[in-house]
């Protein structure tokens, strides 16, 4: 199988319960999502087991989903099958950098709305509204490390940026969220 299906195509062959959807979900964001897994995950084999279940995850949520980009679909889904993991295997040293990353954010984002829960298709769409006031650089530089668990050093290679420059820009773009959302009604 050879042949690169769009994704409209893929999430067809999904609703129609046929297995060659998973085969070229595979080929066509297999790499792309056993990097993200690898990036949060330290151990190939928890990777490669976090992607194999993002597929069989996938296939038992399409139906009813139908995504329009699979790509972001499938990438949420092996995101939050990485944090499992990770909190399956919480006791080890390997989950220092979510921990931390899931800190930091804590002290921005509320687990609650004054006495009501906040709702997450809510808080998605204030998170994404957030995004879109931001600059790409700091946009990229807040993605990478709190979506894609990116360091520091890496999004500085990746980027050209010193350390200290990303440093600052999470740091001031976590204040920004914070306030952002406190405005919105929002808050810790």
């Amino acid at each position: 199988m050879n042949d690169v299906l769009t994704d409209k195509e893929i999430v067809e062959l999904y609703l129609a319960r046929e297995e060659k959807a998973s085969i070229y979900c595979t080929q066509k964001y297999g790499a792309s999502l056993h990097r993200l897994a690898s990036s949060l995950l330290l151990d190939s084999r928890d990777a490669e087991e976090c992607v194999n279940d993002t597929f069989l995850k996938a296939w038992n949520a399409i139906p009813p989903n139908e995504p329009e980009h699979l790509f972001p679909f499938l990438a949420r889904i092996c995101r939050c099958t990485a944090v499992d993991v990770i909190r399956r295997n919480k006791a080890e040293k390997r989950d220092c950098l979510v921990v931390e990353l899931t800190r930091e954010m804590e002290e921005c984002i509320p687990d609650s709305m004054g006495d009501a829960e906040v709702p997450e298709d809510a808080l998605k769409t204030l998170m994404n509204d957030f995004l879109g006031t931001l600059s790409k650089d700091k946009r990229m530089i807040f993605v990478r490390h709190y979506w894609f668990g990116e360091g520091i050093s890496e999004i500085s290679e990746r980027y050209g940026f010193s350390e200290s420059k990303v440093k600052t820009a999470l740091h001031r773009t976590r204040e920004k969220l914070r306030k952002y959302l406190e405005k919105k009604g929002v808050s810790r």
